[in-house]
């Protein structure tokens, strides 16, 4: 009922919105471009597309300070990002947090048609400069019917854009320099170089990041080189390539008690009787990465495309950390390719794709203990090969200009093989295997007047352990975990009304989760991990932006865009027993109920802007039990600026603040953890500053 009266009420507002549109045919203000979105290959715009997708763009990108994604992303409805120090990323669309201690785990991430998951399903997203990336698209709940394993979602990013000129003989050249410094030792800097003439353009950025971090132990620093080429070889072929190469390395301070928060938050992990401190240890994480992609795309005929992008990655990783040290080499080699057909069958419009995504990954891992951050001689050797492969088919019947209905299934091929080559116990190649699993997914569109659209889905996802899971920190192989899986069904409304000047998006869904893998630890700290049963998730999102003033030439105040983010979560486990001890009920660990953001982008006399950000974060459950919980927190930021073009040439000054309120919060918790060590604390009041030079 509340439902249906919600979106009653959303339906009066767009029949009024539209009557407001067209009485207002001769307002001077300029429309504004509607964006398409990749999501599910459509290519569509937002509005018909039948998912929750959501799309930053390099306006959002730009808003705060220009060195995390952590800020941008957690704008989105229903997503968290979080980062327990410089560089350690997390990532939770819709609660998928839970089995995440770190790293971005279940949700598949592409740089364009280019793997940046592994085939064993971690995704490096710390090893990318978000200056490098022109936007970000985010598609929320299950989406294995095209994209494969993993009921979180799919992240998306994209280069920047640029022209490509008809004229091959006036070439365009665009050059950009960016420095950024900031409290606690953080200095940025960017360079980027873009080429546009006839047939091709390409795109080179250098990128270094530096930060001593706000607790002890917690010192980051990333270069990272990235270039795209776009040439077109004939009339219906274009070739892409991508090159990534990053050198990553930060410290990890380790979790504290809320004693030892309490008693000083800018401490790393003390030493206890029995084990050393963090900082003794030199705990860390470095990771020196190169990924090589290329793809190809043609027009076969007069209604076929077809594309093949073909991703290769080299990683060397270590990791010294309380109790151990790990070293892994990693190769994952991957393709992806599509068949895409669009045409008409009388009056309804038919998209048919089909395609395929291979990947393979092949492991040497190596732990020994750690003594004071060097490897001992207590050598165990690994060697893994984890594979995944799935074929994928979707249909989209545009029946009306209304009415569209996209039906999708993937069938997934899923499977690791391991061996202890050096150590005990050897018990020979070991195969886990998740078989022929298969992913449907049925979504449809209605839309009203052009200016709002009501879509409805059901889809089923699947998420095989990780290999960090079957291979965990606690040693041996668990190969009896199974992979989670569940039905996600969602209905959601789309407005963009007032000649696209307001626009909203809300959904609700609920998505039954089975069989979810959770973290646990032993008494030294090492993790492993069991299914534990199941989780009930249900929540609602909703996005609202607006703006008020959008004229350029106007002096005084030019710009104004007012905009919101609420997410309302009701998640709880379900069937779901640890040791004998059940936690129904309880709220899933790791989610906050309420999140809820707003902002505004102010342009005014002509050559100075502000934009601000509050965010409300409710309490956390930080473990099962539910008997313990970091506190709600509520954050302002704000970035002011100041550009002007000088003939050609543009230059822009900005400085921010982070945390205004000076703030005692933790953004990225360690849930579960042993001996009660759940709290990260995040920097107190800093503030940061910059420039951008265009030319």
């Amino acid at each position: 009922m509340k439902i249906l009266i919600t979106l009653s009420f959303f339906l009066l507002l767009a029949h009024v919105g539209f009557t407001q549109e067209t009485n207002q045919r001769k307002d001077t203000i300029t429309p504004l471009s509607e964006v398409r979105v990749r999501g599910f290959e459509t290519g569509r715009v937002r509005l018909s597309v039948p998912a929750s997708v959501s799309i930053l763009r390099e306006r959002d990108l730009q808003r705060f300070s220009n060195t995390s994604f952590v800020p941008v992303v957690n704008t989105v409805p229903g997503v968290r990002m979080e980062e327990r120090s410089p560089g350690s990323y997390r990532l939770s669309i819709r609660g998928s947090l839970l089995r995440s201690p770190f790293g971005i785990r279940n949700i598949k991430t592409y740089w364009g048609d280019f793997m940046l998951t592994d085939a064993g399903g971690n995704t490096y997203l710390n090893l990318v400069d978000m200056n490098m990336a022109g936007s970000l698209e985010i598609i929320k709940g299950p989406a294995g019917s095209i994209y494969g394993t993993g009921t979180g979602g799919v992240v998306v990013l994209e280069s920047p854009e640029y022209t490509i000129k008809a004229d091959s003989s006036s070439p365009g050249n665009d050059f950009s320099v960016q420095l950024t410094g900031g409290s606690y030792g953080q200095l940025s800097e960017n360079l980027r170089w873009q080429h546009a003439g006839g047939k091709a353009s390409w795109q080179i950025s250098q990128g270094h990041f530096q930060a001593d971090g706000y607790r002890d132990n917690s010192r980051m620093r990333r270069d990272v080189i990235q270039a795209n080429t776009s040439v077109l070889t004939g009339k219906h072929n274009r070739i892409n390539a991508f090159l990534l190469l990053s050198n990553l390395g930060y410290r990890t301070p380790g979790g504290l008690t809320l004693a030892q928060q309490a008693a000083n938050p800018r401490q790393s992990r003390p030493a206890t009787p029995t084990l050393p401190s963090a900082m003794d240890q030199k705990a860390g994480i470095y990771n020196k990465t190169a990924l090589i992609g290329i793809s190809d795309t043609w027009a076969l005929a007069r209604n076929w495309n077809f594309v093949f992008a073909l991703t290769t990655a080299f990683t060397g990783f270590e990791n010294p950390f309380i109790t151990n040290y790990e070293k892994r080499k990693e190769f994952n080699i991957g393709f992806r390719t599509k068949f895409v057909y669009s045409s008409h069958w009388g009056k309804v419009g038919v998209k048919w794709i089909n395609g395929v995504e291979w990947q393979n990954g092949y492991y040497t891992i190596d732990s020994t203990g750690n003594n004071k951050g060097v490897p001992d001689n207590n050598l165990v050797r690994d060697e893994v090969n984890a594979y995944q492969q799935f074929f994928f088919s979707q249909a989209e019947f545009q029946f009306t200009p209304k009415l569209m209905l996209q039906a999708g299934i993937s069938i997934n091929d899923f499977s690791y093989q391991l061996e202890r080559v050096e150590g005990e116990p050897q018990n020979g190649k070991v195969p886990v295997d998740f078989l022929l699993i298969p992913s449907p997914r049925l979504a449809m569109s209605y839309t009203f007047n052009r200016s709002i659209a009501l879509h409805a889905s059901a889809s089923k996802g699947f998420s095989p352990p990780s290999l960090a899971e079957v291979r965990p920190s606690a040693g041996g192989f668990s190969t009896d975990l199974q992979a989670e899986q569940g039905w996600s069904y969602e209905l959601g409304l789309k407005g963009s009304v007032i000649r696209s000047r307001w626009q909203f998006e809300l959904s609700f869904f609920q998505f039954n989760l089975e069989d979810a893998i959770v973290r646990r630890t032993n008494a030294i700290g090492a993790e492993y991990f069991i299914n534990a049963g199941g989780t009930k998730q249900e929540g609602f999102e909703f996005f609202t932006e607006g703006y008020l003033i959008n004229k350029p030439a106007q002096k005084w105040l030019s710009y104004l865009r007012l905009w919101s983010s609420v997410t309302l979560s009701d998640f709880y486990f379900k069937d779901y027993t640890v040791n004998n001890t059940s936690y129904d009920g309880n709220e899933l660990t790791g989610v906050p109920r309420q999140v809820i953001l707003a902002g505004a982008d102010i342009s005014f006399l002509q050559h100075f802007y502000i934009n601000g950000t509050f965010n409300y974060t409710s309490r956390l459950p930080l473990t099962d039990a539910n008997d313990a919980y970091a506190l709600a927190y509520r954050l302002w930021q704000f970035r002011l600026g100041w550009q002007k073009k000088i003939g050609k040439h543009k230059l822009e000054l900005f400085a921010g603040v982070d945390n205004l309120a000076d703030e005692q919060y933790s953004l990225g918790n360690d849930l579960n953890a042993f001996g009660r060590r759940y709290y990260n604390p995040s920097p107190v009041r800093n503030y940061f500053g910059g420039l951008i030079f265009r030319f």
